[in-house]
């Protein structure tokens, strides 16, 4: 069952309907269920998994107090995340005699994301932030819930729990915002990521040799805002199919094209997981090396570098993908050891924005392509300076992409927490359902070819 589908927007609407007749507890249990029969539809091989991960960490959490039963819990976690992750990438032939295609099924749907957040939940137990939960219910919801099953966010269990805890209204301003929400990820889903996705070459990221310079260019704008795109798009569809049911899910983009630097790119892509690597690894090897008085250059070397090498291996066991996360920590340690005290102008801060894209969208080809040879062969053929054109480049698309892209982002930056939804006109919004609508009855429909989202393979 996608995220798209007639079958997934059925199952919601179903779903809707009976929690609104339920009493809190009751609504709990029953979105636990549906969450359970949502990922037995997609991944039914993998559902004891889940199960597994979901009791032992619950009764693991009740002793998470101490520092034995932490390790243990953590252990086991980051164990089985490695295993899974390293058998499942390209180096699993050599550590299983198992075809390869067998391997790749390895890695449960959603366990990137469900393990890194049964991680936290222990953490936080101990370090005293959040408390164990009593009822199994809450706990397995917190893992499972299906609108963040898939691809996040990344939740953090205290104010997640809480939330589940608590009498959820669902008013007409919540339906307002849900609805805006579902709204843009469909448009920047649909009319934006799978748009450009579908112009992309075959080959670009497996054969780069065959394009020439100003082909590779173009091409890996359009991957960039396609992939950006389609996370953004799935993120903002989550978020407001889960304000129907009266949860807030955290964000996990602000504007990250508005950076006008690299750390602050980081609080703006994928933050949900920017932050649980800063809270988890960035700040805890950090700490430690100052309490050890290590000398300054290693304190401001090491973080960084370990917490982007820990990004590239949740994003797969690939050395181009390691490359991808070492270079962001190299750029982060370079603009902490020659970070300016000097206020920015506004032509320093427009610089430095480009400068950001284009440094975060060069970067991604490491991470697009099938290995780091064709990495280095994509990235050195840029500066062959060809010029001739030999596939059919979506000019027109793209440039319509990128402005109805950072649009929207404007448009989200002077609104903070997506309150603009809620200030649209009764017209306003009948136009704004009448759209979706459209969207679903055209992309839905016996022609569709909605693209599988990118990190719902994770």
């Amino acid at each position: 069952m996608q995220l798209i589908s007639p079958p997934f927007l059925f199952f919601a609407a179903i779903t809707l309907a009976v929690y609104y007749l339920l009493a809190r507890k009751a609504q709990n249990i029953w979105l636990l269920a549906a969450s359970y029969f949502f990922y037995v539809t997609i991944s039914p091989q993998y559902a004891l998994v889940l199960i597994a991960v979901t009791i032992l960490n619950f009764y693991i959490g009740k002793k998470a107090a101490s520092r034995a039963w932490l390790a243990l819990g953590v252990g086991l976690n980051l164990v089985s995340f490695a295993a899974l992750k390293l058998l499942s990438g390209p180096y699993g032939p050599r550590l299983l005699p198992v075809p390869p295609e067998a391997l790749s099924l390895l890695l449960p749907i959603g366990f990137s994301f469900y393990i890194l957040q049964a991680i936290s939940y222990l953490i936080d137990i101990h370090n005293r932030q959040a408390d164990s939960a009593d009822d199994l219910v809450d706990f397995a919801l917190y893992l499972t819930y299906f609108p963040k099953m898939l691809a996040g966010p990344i939740e953090r269990p205290a104010r997640f729990i809480s939330d589940l805890r608590a009498v959820r209204r669902v008013d007409a301003s919540a339906l307002a915002r849900g609805g805006g929400l579902i709204l843009v990820g469909l448009l920047r889903k649909i009319i934006i990521a799978d748009r450009l996705t579908s112009f992309l070459p075959p080959t670009i990221f497996s054969d780069p040799a065959a394009f020439s310079s100003l082909e590779k260019l173009i091409w890996l704008l359009v991957f960039t805002f396609g992939l950006y795109n389609d996370f953004a798009g799935y993120t903002s569809i989550v978020r407001g199919l889960s304000a129907l049911f009266g949860i807030e899910l955290s964000p996990n983009f602000r504007q990250p094209f508005f950076a006008n630097s690299l750390s602050d790119f980081w609080t703006r892509w994928h933050i949900s997981l920017s932050f649980w690597l800063r809270d988890y690894i960035f700040f805890p090897t950090r700490r430690w090396l100052i309490q050890r008085r290590w000398p300054q250059l290693p304190t401001i070397l090491l973080p960084p570098l370990l917490t982007m090498l820990a990004s590239g291996f949740w994003h797969g066991a690939y050395a181009s993908v390691m490359v991808w996360g070492t270079l962001h920590g190299l750029y982060l340690v370079a603009e902490q050891l020659f970070k300016s005290s000097r206020p920015p102008s506004r032509i320093k801060d427009a610089l430095s924005v480009l400068t950001v894209f284009s440094i975060t969208t060069l970067t991604l080809i490491p991470f697009a392509a099938s290995s780091l040879r064709t990495a280095l062969v994509y990235f050195s053929g840029l500066f062959d300076f060809t010029t001739q054109i030999t596939s059919t480049i979506p000019f027109i698309d793209l440039f319509a992409a990128a402005l109805f892209t950072l649009w929207l982002d404007w448009q989200a930056s002077r609104h903070a927490a997506d309150a603009f939804f809620t200030k649209w006109t009764p017209r306003a919004r009948a136009w704004g359902l009448v759209a979706a609508l459209w969207l679903l009855i055209i992309f839905l429909g016996p022609q569709a070819n909605v693209v599988t989202f990118v990190y719902q393979g994770f």
